[in-house]
């Protein structure tokens, strides 16, 4: 996990300083701007987890209830999209490739550490627009699950998965990738 980490810092460190999100941060962010944002997110995190969850059976993990595109369509449609409209948001097909066991547990990677990123960040949205009960911010808030004990269990499966089949360096490489196409999905805004 430590290798995983430090190979993904450059990417992460990137994507903070200069990503879309970093407005949120700085609580420089407009409403309209945080749902552009929400949509390339829901165009991206819709496709990863399908790919997750679909690849990921055979390790054993159930990534289902760690899925959080639900959450992402609940803010769309609070922010005033319908069920209807999330049909006509661009989805992001570069990741697809990414259709292997190792490559499903490199998103899953991802998808957890953003869990942990999004509450710093889900706090700074109710400072800005006065969100409450998770709506507007479920996403980032994971709806208000037990993010830190989903990340230890996360972080304990990932090494006895490694530890037992191996394939870190393949884990690794499907996680830097798909950081790096979040990120180019995300300047596309």
């Amino acid at each position: 996990m430590q290798r995983l980490r430090e190979a993904i810092m450059p990417l992460h460190d990137e994507a903070e300083k200069t990503g879309p999100l970093s407005g949120i941060e700085q609580k420089t962010i407009t409403l309209e701007r945080y749902k552009k944002i929400l949509e390339r997110l829901y165009g991206f995190v819709s496709v990863a987890e399908n790919l997750i969850i679909h690849e990921i059976r055979p390790s054993g993990l159930d990534f289902s209830p760690r899925a959080r595109t639900n959450h992402l369509v609940n803010d769309l449609v609070f922010l005033g999209h319908t069920r209807e409209s999330l049909r006509e948001i661009p989805l992001c097909n570069d990741i697809s490739a990414i259709r292997t066991l190792h490559g499903a547990l490199g998103l899953a990677y991802l998808s957890e550490g953003s869990r942990l990123g999004g509450l710093v960040l889900s706090k700074d949205l109710v400072d800005c627009f006065g969100f409450i009960d998770f709506h507007g911010y479920a996403y980032f808030a994971s709806n208000g699950m037990a993010v830190p004990d989903l990340w230890l269990s996360f972080k304990e499966f990932m090494e006895n998965y490694v530890e037992t089949h191996g394939g870190g360096s393949e884990i690794i490489l499907a996680a830097r990738s798909g950081f790096a196409s979040l990120n180019e999905w995300l300047a596309g805004l």
